[in-house]
């Protein structure tokens, strides 16, 4: 049987990453902030000593580093979790004297803004324009340092945008998902929205998963991966989608607090690359990613409610 560690386990992509591993016959350990079940280590990712010894009691043989953050109001936040997060766990492998594959999940927003409709390849130079952007390439150099200079087995997941059960609210399609539910339960007519007209590649969380178990089985080390769709689709089409799906006849608004800064207006990736070397391409409908969004959200405001 594999033995697999995951950084972040309680998360989004941690949660169906250990369902999908676990059904195919892994045996998966977890490392985050909180230990709520059995096989899951307790501890911060900047702290060495807590990441080395949850690496030598599991001695997995494959390592998905999942564990950062996405939002925050502090840039250094984001350095402190995805840059020294990621040196402390890679100093724990050195430390622990094992020789996992290693996935480091990275993100699109690496590209920044890109011009035209033509799909983004992994040979696309980095121009990030956000904090978060900034925090993640610096974790792929950062990550790649210890194949080029120690050999270790390491790839680069870059996931672009994703979709699934489960998702956080800070998103836009979850959090369009989750008004909609709302809005169901309470009468409220309207759901209040950022930028609609932004385009993006979505990818549903199931798909991505399945793409990571691949690349830390047949993945190249020292390589890159785009995990995405291959097209771009407006926001606007996902919230028209999922209110479509609502009994009730919902407007919407935008609101101009929504709009981020920087926003990037398109961004299409390519999967080529992921396809030829695993085998990979999505399976799961976009129709279908955001049905099972909305329903999910349906299922967490009754639970809400009935506490």
């Amino acid at each position: 049987m594999s033995r697999a560690l995951i950084t972040g386990i309680s998360g989004f992509v941690g949660r169906h990453l250990e369902r999908r591993l676990a059904e195919r016959g892994w045996q998966v350990f977890g490392f985050d902030i909180r230990a709520e079940r059995e096989n899951v280590f307790a501890g911060d990712l900047t702290d060495r000593a807590a990441l080395s010894s949850a690496i030598k009691q599991s001695k997995p043989g494959a390592i998905f580093h999942l564990a950062g953050v996405i939002k925050s109001d502090s840039p250094e936040i984001f350095y402190k979790a995805n840059l020294l997060g990621t040196l402390a766990l890679f100093d724990a492998i050195m430390e622990a004297d094992i020789h996992p594959n290693v996935v480091v999940a990275s993100s699109s927003a690496v590209y920044g803004r890109t011009s035209g409709e033509k799909p983004i390849t992994e040979r696309m130079q980095l121009r990030p324009v956000t904090d978060y952007a900034v925090s993640k390439a610096a974790q792929e150099t950062a990550a790649l340092r210890y194949f080029d200079a120690f050999g270790m087995r390491v790839t680069i997941v870059r996931m672009f945008n994703l979709l699934g059960p489960g998702q956080s609210p800070d998103l836009a399609c979850s959090a369009f998902a989750r008004q909609i539910a709302l809005a169901e339960r309470s009468g409220q007519m309207e759901i209040v929205t950022g930028n609609l007209d932004a385009r993006r590649d979505f990818v549903d969380v199931r798909d991505a998963v399945r793409a990571f178990e691949l690349v830390a089985q047949k993945g190249k080390p020292g390589q890159v991966y785009n995990v995405c769709s291959g097209r771009a689709v407006a926001v606007r089409k996902c919230l028209s989608g999922m209110m479509s799906m609502s009994p009730r006849q919902l407007s919407a608004r935008i609101d101009a607090d929504r709009v981020q800064k920087n926003d990037v207006p398109v961004q299409v990736g390519s999967y080529q690359k992921l396809k030829k070397a695993s085998g990979w391409s999505p399976k799961i409908s976009l129709k279908q990613s955001l049905a099972d969004l909305l329903n999910d959200w349906r299922e967490r405001v009754k639970e809400v409610e009935s506490k």
